[in-house]
C-alpha cells in the first residue's frame, strides 16, 4: 500500500513540475503540417540604382525549395523612388557603388515556412477552428508565414471594430505590405483573402501600432497587430512587440465590449519579439430588453 501511495505522490509531483504524464497530450496537427512546410532557403538580396529609383530584388533558391515547394527559385522585387542625397543617407557604404550603376549583393541562408496556394493549413478542421498566422504572397503561387493572429472579435461587424480604433485616432487605408489569410470556399469563404490595414500613422515613420483585419466564414473578425518602427538601414518596418500591441488594441474596447485576454490558445508562439500564443477575445455585448 505504501508503494502505491508513493507512486501516486511521485506521479503528481512530476505532473506539477511539467514532466510528461503517462497519457500522451493531444498532438497539435499544425505542428506536423508546419514541419512538412519548413524550408531552408538560400537568400540573395540585390540592390541597384538607376534614374532616381532604387531597385531591390530578393531571390529564394536551394535544394529544399525545389524538393518541398516544387520550384527552383522565387523572386520578390520592389522599386522605390529615391534621390542621390537620400541614397547617401540610407546606404552610406553602398551609395557610391550604387550611384555608378553597380549592383550590391548579400547572400545568406534562412529557415522559413512556405506553402503553395493550393495547400493551406486547414485550420477550419482543427481546434480551435481559427487561423493562426498571416501569410505574405511571394510569387509563383507561394505564400510565406508572416505574423501571428492575436485578436478575435465576435458578435459584431468589421466596421464596428474599426470605428472604435478610428475614434482613438487610428488611420484607415495605410501603407503596408499585403498579408493574406485562407478562408475556405467550401464553407463560404473566398480562399486567400487580403487583410484590411489600420494603424496609428499612414507610413509608420518613425513608428506606429499596426493591425490587419479579416472577416472569416464564421463571421468572427480576425486581427493581427504589432508595434513597429521604420528601419532606414533595412528599408522596411521592423516589429518590436506583439503583446504590447495586443494589449493596446484591447484597451480601447470598454463597455459595451467584453474583453477576455488570451481566451483562445492558438499556439503561435514567437520568442523574439514575444508572442505568447494566446489571442484576446473581444465580444460586443447585446442589450437584453426587459
Amino acid at each position: 500500500m505504501k508503494e502505491v501511495v508513493g507512486f501516486v505522490v511521485v506521479s503528481l509531483i512530476l505532473l506539477g513540475m511539467g514532466f510528461p504524464s503517462f497519457v500522451n497530450a493531444k498532438e497539435d496537427p499544425f505542428e506536423e503540417w508546419e514541419k512538412e512546410h519548413t524550408v531552408r532557403v538560400l537568400v540573395t538580396e540585390e540592390l541597384s540604382y538607376k534614374n532616381g529609383q532604387l531597385s531591390r530584388q530578393v531571390i529564394y533558391s536551394g535544394r529544399e525549395l525545389k524538393a518541398k515547394v516544387k520550384v527552383n527559385s522565387i523572386l520578390k522585387s520592389e522599386r522605390i523612388p529615391m534621390d542621390k542625397r537620400s541614397l547617401e543617407i540610407l546606404f552610406p557604404k553602398e551609395a557610391q557603388t550604387l550611384a555608378r550603376g553597380v549592383k550590391t549583393r548579400r547572400i545568406y541562408y534562412k529557415t522559413t515556412v512556405l506553402t503553395r496556394s493550393d495547400d493551406p493549413y486547414q485550420w477550419w478542421k482543427n481546434d480551435p477552428y481559427l487561423p493562426r498566422w498571416t501569410w505574405e504572397y511571394i510569387g509563383r503561387g507561394i505564400f510565406e508565414k508572416a505574423d501571428p493572429v492575436n485578436l478575435i472579435w465576435e458578435n459584431t461587424k468589421k466596421y464596428g471594430v474599426k470605428r472604435v480604433l478610428r475614434n482613438a485616432g487610428w488611420w484607415d487605408y495605410v501603407l503596408a505590405t499585403p498579408h493574406y489569410i485562407y478562408d475556405p470556399p467550401e464553407y463560404g469563404g473566398s480562399g486567400w483573402e487580403i487583410g484590411d490595414n489600420i494603424a496609428t500613422s499612414f507610413t509608420g515613420i518613425p513608428n506606429r501600432y499596426h493591425m490587419r483585419l479579416w472577416v472569416i466564414y464564421t463571421e468572427q473578425i480576425v486581427g493581427s497587430t504589432h508595434y513597429e518602427y521604420w528601419s532606414w538601414i533595412r528599408f522596411t518596418h521592423v516589429i518590436v512587440s506583439y503583446e504590447a500591441a495586443e494589449d493596446k488594441v484591447a484597451s480601447y474596447y470598454t463597455y459595451p465590449w467584453d474583453v477576455m485576454p488570451d481566451f483562445y490558445y492558438l499556439g503561435n508562439h514567437i520568442l523574439k519579439p514575444l508572442n505568447d500564443g494566446g489571442a484576446t477575445k473581444i465580444t460586443k455585448i447585446t442589450k437584453i430588453s426587459g
